[in-house]
């Protein structure tokens, strides 16, 4: 059983392809449904949790349904542009827990358990301290990629950016303190931690080959060359000057490496950096995440506009739908790409009403 035809994938492809990545005008940008339970993967377990605190060998099928199988089961849209997908479950913090943190579980999230005591600890990163979490991710990514069923696009898991991982580690009150006090230490860590993500990178890139001419993502979207997001949440807190003078580089190096498809990820509670991120050579765009409590998307506009002008723009809808048609219509349709969540689209003929709602001249409304 697949979710979606090979006809639908090869629209939605020929879409990102020219609209999202060559920046041809189109009727429509991509749009895509994104599974509210896909950013809750512990609704994929099998049976309750019964372990404080995970090891290695205790992540696998036996434990969660796949990415794929919780789609398939629970999915109500089919004919949008998300792409089918699977990747290692993201229940783990794989990064944090191959920088040296355990892996901690309860009923209702995992969390990774800090370790660096002191900020000297920081500079320890020079290898994985977690070594047996990063060939474990190598294991589950390889039977993903060879159980996968013909429109399922295997992906990277959710890893978080160096800021990210060394909060983790130090314990965020901790890290905030460090940025104040030792902030060359901490930007001397974070290139450390980068080096690791990108060892991951290279791992996932070894085992994952193109399927239909490219890659998909977890957040639904197809590249014809390697992707992936990269992120660092925490600096939503801090001024916008900590990304550019101490984290900047580490994007920069992830796109050096990767290629010209490389995605940032911000939210909307805290985006302070946006500007900061389009200096950064090479990156293929911007993908903000609309949150509930965060600002309105007619407050958030202005900034929409600006990013669609110079990079591109993933725009992920998951409050505010209210605004959706209005805003969204504003947006150019040539490197723009729209998910929104299918709490607020709940079957195709609701997804047929607000495309055509959003772009009337579209020829598959």
């Amino acid at each position: 059983m697949t979710i979606k035809d090979r006809a639908q994938l090869e629209a939605s492809i020929d879409r990102y392809r020219r609209g999202f990545w060559n920046r041809e005008s189109m009727d429509r940008p991509p749009f895509s449904v994104l599974p509210d339970r896909a950013w809750l993967p512990l609704l994929y377990l099998r049976e309750p949790l019964r372990v404080a605190e995970f090891q290695p060998d205790d992540i696998g099928p036996k434990l969660a349904r796949s990415d794929y199988e919780d789609a398939a089961e629970h999915r109500a849209v089919t004919v949008d542009d998300w792409m089918p997908w699977a990747a290692p479950w993201r229940g783990v913090p794989w990064l944090e827990a191959i920088a040296g943190c355990s892996v901690l579980a309860a009923q209702g999230s995992l969390a990774p358990g800090a370790w660096a005591d002191s900020i000297e600890q920081l500079r320890d990163l020079r290898e994985p301290r977690g070594k047996s979490w990063f060939d474990r991710l190598g294991v589950l990514t390889a039977e993903l990629q060879e159980t996968a069923p013909d429109d399922c696009f295997v992906s990277t898991s959710i890893f978080r950016g160096p800021s990210d991982v060394l909060a983790a580690a130090r314990g965020l009150t901790n890290f905030y303190l460090d940025i104040v006090d030792e902030p060359e230490v901490v930007a001397e860590a974070a290139l450390a931690v980068n080096q690791m993500h990108l060892a991951v990178l290279a791992r996932h890139l070894s085992i994952v080959k193109p399927k239909m001419g490219g890659y998909g993502h977890i957040y639904g979207y197809w590249s014809p060359e390697p992707t992936t997001m990269i992120q660092d949440d925490v600096l939503g807190m801090t001024s916008p000057a900590t990304f550019r003078d101490y984290f900047s580089a580490c994007a920069a190096e992830i796109v050096k490496h990767l290629g010209s498809h490389v995605i940032y990820h911000v939210h909307s509670t805290g985006f302070g950096h946006w500007r900061h991120l389009l200096d950064v050579p090479g990156l293929a765009g911007v993908e903000l995440g609309v949150e509930p409590i965060g600002p309105s998307l007619h407050e958030l506009e202005p900034m929409l506009l600006e990013i669609a002008e110079r990079s591109r723009l993933l725009l992920m809808v998951d409050g505010h739908f209210d605004e959706f048609t209005d805003v969204v219509r504003k947006l150019p349709t040539d490197g723009v790409c729209v998910g929104v969540s299918d709490k607020f689209v709940k079957s195709d003929a609701e997804y047929r009403d607000l495309m055509a709602a959003t772009w009337p001249g579209a020829k598959d409304c």
